[in-house]
């Protein structure tokens, strides 16, 4: 299980009162994610792709990102990390958005 966590943020750091210690932490805006990686939660994501964005943040505002392939929001994404909605939890097979933090811990409760 992967979080993808900016320490910055209140809800990520909120989020990871709920986690078991068996996750691994990613640092997006520090580490390197892959456009593969990046494209592999978009793919597995079960809801509107745009959930994942946070459109209202630059560079993201403004641009019609609907248009966009999933390989390109996934090169957007590596490109601009900054923009990916926070926090996320991956479990190999879903992707969980943590606002409201709650999602998290609703979702390791099943």
């Amino acid at each position: 299980m992967k979080y993808y966590h900016n320490p910055r943020c209140s809800k990520s750091r909120q989020g990871l009162t709920f986690l078991p210690n068996n996750v691994e932490i990613i640092l997006y805006l520090k580490e390197d994610v892959s456009t593969t990686v990046y494209g592999s939660i978009l793919q597995r994501y079960d809801g509107n792709l745009l959930d994942l964005v946070r459109i209202q943040e630059l560079p993201a505002k403004g641009l019609d990102l609907h248009s966009y392939s999933i390989e390109d929001l996934a090169e957007f994404l590596t490109q601009n990390p900054i923009v990916l909605q926070r926090p996320i939890l991956d479990d190999g097979e879903s992707i969980i958005i943590g606002r409201p933090v709650e999602n998290i811990s609703n979702f390791l409760k099943d």
